[in-house]
């Protein structure tokens, strides 16, 4: 190449890659009176870093060196470190299995997705908790007709079930569920009041079938006005009292957690198997015979499992990520501490193995100022910092497991995050994570040109929220710094394997 030619090139390249030195100082002065003039409240803060997607430099940052409660962004860190400690390929399995002195034991891995209805319907063939229980039972049955007793084992996670950091006046939600080594049905009993006839009074249904259970109705019905029902554990998952008004019959099923998903699996187990003729136990109810393994139990089975249950990593990410689904972030950060450590799974281990993580990838500097309290973000005592946020997701876009994992379960502005951008203001790809818990409204994630590859990680973790009007200008606030970066996205650093050849 001539020696004009090779400086014609190098000139037009330089030119290339200086474009977003020449206009970070507008796209910082646009981003600061965003900022700046946003009314969240005397208590209001916020903690604003964004960074380019391609270079990792600093576009912006405001009080992003303060350690902030993120809410579920924590499921950022949750869901990405599971791909790198679990593997991409890392598939959940539950057996069945029954030992030579004829006990049924099921042997479970922290599966959050086991039957959960929301995952089975997205299967093919698409199934239902009720198929997977029949089918439990059908193999036993093809196995024996009498069993000596059903035992859950669900050692792979400690048995401390509900975080102590979780608002005690909502344990009792479906987003409070606790967590085991063995769950069912995403952890939450799901109940469908009907008005009934004037014969038979209110009704209730409920998902999945349990017939121990006790229920006390007192509800009534009324002939106007919208159904106002509440439902309450009595002591024990066995007991539960409904109250309330009902006019017309219930299509967003009421859910409420169970208390000891684990055994409340077992009884579901002892209960199809005595449907289908297998006697448990010597008591005419097979509930009875229904236990959890001891802490040390070991077990002499028969022959290898009678049967195994998998669900993907990919199925449990999209549940994370995308619906938010707390019971699922908090089953991968016991599973993550459990491979690592080898000893039961819990939250102070899962949550040494993301710090851990976070040190690795980003500097002790990140790790030791990021509080870690559990996987979903529930917590009010999680701490981190704006830029630690934006540092991690940077990391993550550059690992390929990583990155396609998070790009194919995050919300993005063409489904659930729609609806927080005015129509058409937003023209490139978004792909975040909301957060909220009281006081705190977040947003983190990438915006990114999907023909240049041009693009940002941002997050925005607004704290002290303490009105209304504040709660309402945070989400304004989300929405135009979103807006403002995808007016500049033009303006950021081109990939370099995307830039354009000059010269032969």
């Amino acid at each position: 190449m001539p020696a004009t030619a090779r400086s014609l090139s190098l000139f037009i390249l330089t030119a290339l890659f200086a474009i977003p030195l020449a206009a970070a100082a507008q796209i910082r002065t646009e981003l600061e009176s965003i900022v700046r003039n946003a009314a969240l409240g005397k208590d209001g803060i916020a903690g604003v870093s964004v960074v380019d997607l391609n270079t990792g430099a600093t576009l912006y940052q405001h009080r992003a060196t303060e350690a902030l409660a993120p809410a579920s962004n924590m499921k950022l860190f949750t869901s990405a470190a599971a791909v790198k400690v679990l593997g991409p390929d890392f598939v959940f399995q539950t057996d069945l299995a029954i030992t030579k002195d004829g006990t049924v034991v099921l042997v479970g891995s922290g599966d959050p997705a086991f039957a959960d209805p929301e995952v089975m319907k997205h299967r093919t063939p698409s199934t239902m908790p009720s198929d997977l229980f029949g089918a439990l039972a059908g193999v036993v049955q093809n196995k024996t007709t009498r069993v000596k007793e059903v035992v859950v084992d669900d050692r792979i996670f400690e048995r401390e079930l509900i975080h102590p950091d979780w608002p005690t006046d909502q344990l009792e939600r479906w987003y409070c569920a606790p967590i085991a080594g063995v769950n069912v049905h995403s952890n939450v009993l799901a109940f469908y009041p009907n008005p009934g006839t004037p014969d038979t009074g209110t009704t209730v249904d409920i998902s999945p079938l349990a017939p121990w259970l006790e229920i006390e109705n007192l509800s009534r019905r009324v002939y106007e006005g919208r159904n106002a029902v509440w439902i309450q554990r009595s002591g024990s998952d066995d007991k539960w009292t409904i109250r309330g008004t009902i006019n017309v019959p219930t299509q967003v099923p009421i859910e409420v957690s169970i208390y000891n998903p684990a055994l409340f699996m077992g009884k579901i187990l002892a209960d199809r198997l005595s449907a289908v003729g297998v006697l448990v136990g010597t008591d005419r109810t097979p509930y009875t015979a229904v236990r959890l393994a001891g802490e040390h139990e070991s077990f002499e089975f028969e022959g290898p499992p009678l049967a195994r249950h998998t669900s993907t990593l990919e199925e449990i990410l999209h549940r994370v990520n995308y619906d938010s689904h707390n019971m699922y972030a908090e089953a991968l950060i016991k599973r993550m501490g459990n491979a690592v450590t080898g000893e039961p799974g819990s939250w102070d281990n899962g949550a040494a193995v993301i710090r851990m993580l976070i040190a690795e990838k980003l500097g002790p500097e990140h790790a030791s100022s990021t509080i870690i309290r559990d996987g979903s973000g529930l917590s009010r005592e999680n701490r981190v910092r704006p830029d630690t946020v934006t540092s991690w997701l940077f990391e993550m876009y550059h690992d390929d497991d990583a990155r396609t994992a998070l790009l194919g379960s995050l919300p993005t502005a063409k489904n659930k995050l729609g609806q927080r951008f005015r129509l058409g203001s937003v023209g490139n790809e978004v792909y975040a994570k909301t957060g909220t818990i009281n006081n705190v409204r977040c947003l983190s994630g990438y915006i990114i040109n999907p023909e240049t590859g041009q693009g940002a990680a941002f997050s925005f973790l607004l704290n002290g929220l303490t009105t209304g009007d504040s709660i309402a200008c945070a989400r304004n606030l989300h929405r135009d710094l979103v807006e403002c970066l995808d007016r500049n996205i033009d303006q950021f650093t081109i990939p370099a394997d995307t830039a354009p050849a000059f010269g032969g």
